[in-house]
């Protein structure tokens, strides 16, 4: 019997569930893609204390603006959590702020940075 007509009767087996891999549901993840100055602050950022703003723009040598773009940007997706929070990433406030990479994001984004 095909699993589609094990479905259908109802008489699933336990190796009829077996067959159903795993990776075919990793494999349908959406990969993350990051442009290189995206890649440059992650990298710069701490995965366990973070970073604040100033030490972000130290690491990378991005101009100050640009570097809170990116990272409201990488806020905006979940990528980076900001402490204290705000809704926005600004001039003013990324500089004393602290970077976060978000957990749930880690694996994936440690990945992502092999990948390139």
């Amino acid at each position: 019997m095909s699993k589609g007509e094990l479905l259908d009767a109802g008489k699933l087996s336990s190796c009829a569930i077996s067959s159903f891999s795993l990776f075919e549901w990793d494999t349908a993840m959406k990969q993350i893609k990051l442009s290189g100055r995206e890649l440059a602050v992650l990298r710069a950022i701490d995965y366990a204390t973070g970073n604040t703003g100033t030490e972000i723009r130290d690491k990378t040598s991005i101009e100050g603006t640009e570097v809170a773009d990116i990272l409201n940007g990488l806020c905006e997706v979940g990528f980076v959590e900001i402490n204290p929070y705000s809704d926005q990433v600004t001039l003013t406030n990324y500089a004393d702020s602290l970077f976060e990479i978000n957990p749930s994001y880690a694996l994936q984004l440690k990945e992502s940075m092999r990948r390139r």
